[in-house]
C-alpha cells in the first residue's frame, strides 16, 4: 500500500478541523455527528478515527486549536512596546474585534459552560493561556509601579473583568437585542459597546487619562 504524502494528511486533518469547529460550535459535542463533519471536510468518516482516535479525541483538538488562536493575537498584542494605557486599550479593541469575527469561539465557550468544562479540564491549556495571563499582569503591575495605573488596583480581578466585560456582549447580544429594543450585531452599537468599555477601563486603572 502505498502511503500517501504528507502534505495530504496535513489537509486533511486541517479540514476536517475546520469542518468539526463549525459542527461543534453550532450543536455542541453531544449534537454534532461524525458523519456531519466527515461529510463537512470531504473524507471518509474513518479518517477522523485515524488522525484524533475518537470523537472527543476531535473536539478536544477543536478547543486547544480555538484557544490557540485567540491567544496568538493576545500574546502579539501584548508583546508590542506601548504603554500601559495603550495596551488596555488595544487589548480590549482586539478582544471585541476578534469575538465579533469569530463567533464559533464564542459558541464553544458556551457550549463548555454549560458541559461545565468537562473536556476543557482534561486539557493542558496551561502552556497555551499562561502567557496571555503573565503578560496582563506585567502591563497592569507595570502601570501601577510607574503610577500610571491605581496603586489599589486588583490585578486579577482587572484581567478576569476585562476578559468577561468583552466576552459577555457575543455571548448575551441575542437576548440583550430584544431586551434592549436595540440590534447589537449593528457595526454603530459594536463601536458604542468598544467605546464605552475601553473608557470605563481606562477611568477606572488610570490616576488620571488627561
Amino acid at each position: 500500500m502505498t502511503k500517501k504524502p504528507q502534505r495530504d494528511a496535513e489537509k486533511t486533518k486541517e479540514d476536517l478541523l475546520c469542518a468539526a469547529e463549525t459542527e461543534f460550535s453550532q450543536k455542541g459535542f453531544y449534537g454534532a455527528r461524525i458523519d456531519e463533519i466527515a461529510h463537512g471536510a470531504g473524507v471518509n468518516k474513518r479518517m477522523i478515527y485515524e488522525y484524533f482516535d475518537s470523537k472527543e479525541g476531535l473536539y478536544k483538538a477543536v478547543l486547544t486549536r480555538v484557544y490557540r488562536r485567540l491567544c496568538e493575537r493576545e500574546v502579539g498584542v501584548l508583546s508590542e512596546k506601548l504603554t500601559p494605557q495603550e495596551a488596555i486599550y488595544k487589548i480590549i479593541h482586539m478582544y471585541f474585534e476578534y469575538l465579533n469575527s469569530n463567533e464559533s469561539f464564542v459558541h464553544l465557550v458556551l457550549w463548555e459552560n454549560l458541559n461545565e468544562a468537562r473536556y476543557l479540564k482534561e486539557l493542558s491549556l496551561l502552556d497555551i493561556k499562561e502567557p496571555t495571563i503573565e503578560l496582563l499582569r506585567k502591563v497592569i503591575e507595570g502601570g501601577k509601579k510607574s503610577g500610571a495605573f491605581r496603586a489599589e488596583v486588583d490585578t486579577d480581578q482587572t484581567i478576569l473583568s476585562i476578559m468577561t466585560y468583552t466576552f459577555s456582549y457575543f455571548s448575551n447580544r441575542y437576548t440583550m437585542s430584544v431586551l434592549m429594543h436595540r440590534d447589537l450585531k449593528k457595526e454603530e452599537n459594536l463601536r458604542a459597546r468598544v467605546k464605552e468599555v475601553t473608557d470605563m477601563f481606562l477611568s477606572y486603572l488610570c490616576i488620571s487619562t488627561k
